[in-house]
């Protein structure tokens, strides 16, 4: 966990370079604690997230009630973005991903999908397991483990002639599975991810200390990775050019839930091999 952060300053440090000061400047910092079940399919959602705003929005997810700021954090308010450090590692995530979201960056693919957040929630999961199928087509299997289970990723991915297994904390989800999907303790994330030829990981597993050895264990093991990254989606690039992820579908702020179009951001490693890294 700490290599992966420690490597992202490293990076935001060099490629930072070039870009004007007060692009970094952090100018906001939100906590929401929300209730939402967007579609059927969908678990009843009760999280908290934090957004911090450079030029743009970064977001890291959290449990409910974990991240509520206060004015201790006014401080950080007007520094730069770069340097400074959050008082949680949610905070330190959300204000690295806004610095990040400063950069130049160039996805393989860019979306948009629009309507009701219905809509948006079910046309968001359809391109991640659409990435997700790509890469197993290619691999040759058949088995996909889901890990940080979304149910609209699930019910997408049961259309499928393929073997699924998922894994999360929720202990409701660990007792009663869902749309007939077991699932198993977060505990055993890594050694579905070992089990099968691609692994569908949403990026709050960055903020559950898990993402390093998700990463470690499908290089270990010939998995094929994909992330599906609202909490730290300005890292999609990097994960790719510099941890070896096969593909990231990165969704930043404003994202499905609010009114208006959202955007979808596919990052793949043979492109970015293509283009070359530090190339924009």
């Amino acid at each position: 966990m700490n290599d992966i952060l420690g490597t992202l300053r490293d990076i935001l440090a060099e490629r930072g370079r070039d870009v004007p000061d007060d692009d970094f400047r952090l100018r906001s910092l939100w906590s929401v604690d929300y209730r939402s079940q967007p579609t059927e399919y969908e678990r009843f959602m009760v999280y908290s997230f934090v957004l911090a705003q450079t030029v743009r929005q970064g977001c890291c997810y959290a449990d409910f009630g974990s991240v509520r700021l206060d004015e201790s954090g006014d401080g950080l308010i007007g520094k730069d973005a770069r340097l400074v450090r959050g008082r949680t590692l949610e905070e330190d995530i959300a204000i690295l991903d806004a610095a990040f979201g400063a950069l130049p960056r160039s996805p393989a693919k860019v979306l948009t999908v629009d309507g009701s957040p219905e809509a948006k929630a079910l046309a968001r999961a359809k391109t991640a397991v659409d990435e997700t199928m790509r890469l197993l087509t290619r691999s040759g299997g058949r088995k996909v483990a889901q890990i940080g289970v979304m149910g609209n990723l699930i019910q997408h991915l049961l259309r499928e002639d393929i073997d699924i297994t998922a894994s999360d904390f929720d202990p409701h989800l660990i007792e009663n599975g869902i749309l007939g999907v077991p699932v198993y303790s977060g505990k055993e994330s890594a050694r579905l991810v070992a089990e099968s030829d691609v692994a569908l990981v949403c990026g709050e597993t960055l903020a559950s200390r898990t993402l390093e050895e998700l990463i470690a264990t499908a290089a270990e093991h010939d998995t094929r990775l994909v992330i599906f990254a609202v909490t730290g989606c300005h890292f999609a690039q990097e994960y790719c050019a510099t941890f070896g992820v096969d593909t990231v579908m990165a969704e930043p702020q404003p994202q499905y839930l609010f009114q208006g179009p959202s955007t979808l951001e596919i990052y793949r490693k043979d492109a970015l091999g293509r283009m070359g890294h530090g190339e924009h």
